[in-house]
C-alpha cells in the first residue's frame, strides 16, 4: 500500500506535531511521511528465557510477531523499522530460537533499515551481536518533530514517541470491565502499547487532558480526553 492510499486496515489517523501518523490495531505506529514503522517493547526471546528457566513453553511467539512486522511493512511500503526499546526480553544466548528466527526474517528483508533504541531490558544484551543487522542506539534519537526514546520523558527537544510502560486501561462493556491496551497521548509525549504478543500491561492513571486510543482486535478507537472516563 502506498502512503497516500486510503487505509482500510482499522488504523486510526491522527495528527501529531503537524505530522500525519497512523495508530494501528497491531499496536504499532506508522509515519507515512518517512515510510517508517515504529513498534515498542516486543520483548523478543521471552519464551527462550522461560525455557532456560525450566518452564516449558511452545516455540513460536517471536515468529508470529515477526510475521506481524512483515505484514505492516509490506502493507505500508515501509523502508525503516524503529524499535522503541526492549527489543529483547533479556540477554540472548547462542542457540536461542529467536536468533534463528530473526536471522531468517532479516535475510528476507535485507533492504529494510532497522534501528533499535535500547531499553532497560536490552542493557545486558551484547550489542555487537546486532552490528550487521541493525543500528543499535543507546540514547534517544532526534528526528524532528519527534524524538524516539524508550522511556517517556519531557524536555528532549521534540515530541517524544516512547514505550516502556505497556499502557492499558479498563472499559466498561455490558456490566463487565474489559482491559485493553492503549496509545496514551500526553502534551509532551505519546506512549505506545507493547507490541509483543507475550507481554503484559500496566494500568495507567491519565490526566483529564490526556487522550487515549484503545486498541481493539480490528481497529483503534479514540476514547477522548482521559478516555472519556473510560467510556461506559
Amino acid at each position: 500500500m502506498q502512503p497516500d492510499e486510503k487505509d482500510v486496515s482499522g488504523a486510526l489517523e491522527i495528527e501529531l506535531q503537524d505530522e500525519r501518523v497512523l495508530l494501528h490495531p497491531e499496536r504499532a505506529l506508522v509515519w507515512p511521511g518517512r515510510r517508517t514503522l515504529l513498534i515498542a517493547d516486543p520483548h523478543f526471546g521471552k519464551d527462550d528465557v522461560f525455557r532456560r528457566a525450566g518452564i516449558a513453553l511452545p516455540r513460536g511467539p517471536a515468529i508470529a510477531d515477526l510475521q506481524r512486522v512483515t505484514s505492516l511493512i509490506e502493507h505500508y511500503a515501509c523502508e525503516r523499522l524503529v524499535v522503541l526499546g526492549d527489543f529483547v526480553h533479556a540477554a540472548t544466548h547462542d542457540g536461542d530460537s529467536f536468533l534463528h528466527a530473526f536471522a531468517v526474517w532479516r535475510r528476507a528483508h535485507a533492504q529494510l533499515s532497522v534501528e533499535v533504541i535500547a531499553g532497560n531490558h536490552d542493557r545486558r544484551e551484547n550489542a555487537a551481536r546486532w552490528t550487521n543487522v541493525a543500528q543499535w542506539r543507546t540514547a534517544p534519537l532526534s528526528e524532528p518533530p519527534f524524538v524516539f526514546a524508550h522511556e517517556p520523558a519531557k524536555h528532549l527537544n521534540g515530541y517524544v514517541l516512547a514505550g516502556h510502560i505497556h499502557p492499558v486501561t479498563h472499559l466498561t462493556r455490558i456490566r463487565r470491565r474489559v482491559r485493553v491496551p492503549v496509545f496514551w497521548q500526553r502534551p509532551d509525549y505519546l506512549v505506545m502499547p507493547s507490541f509483543g504478543s507475550f507481554t503484559g500491561g500496566a494500568t495507567i492513571d491519565p490526566e483529564p487532558t490526556d487522550e487515549l486510543f484503545a486498541v481493539g482486535p480490528e481497529r483503534v478507537i479514540a476514547l477522548g480526553g482521559a478516555g472519556a472516563a473510560q467510556r461506559p
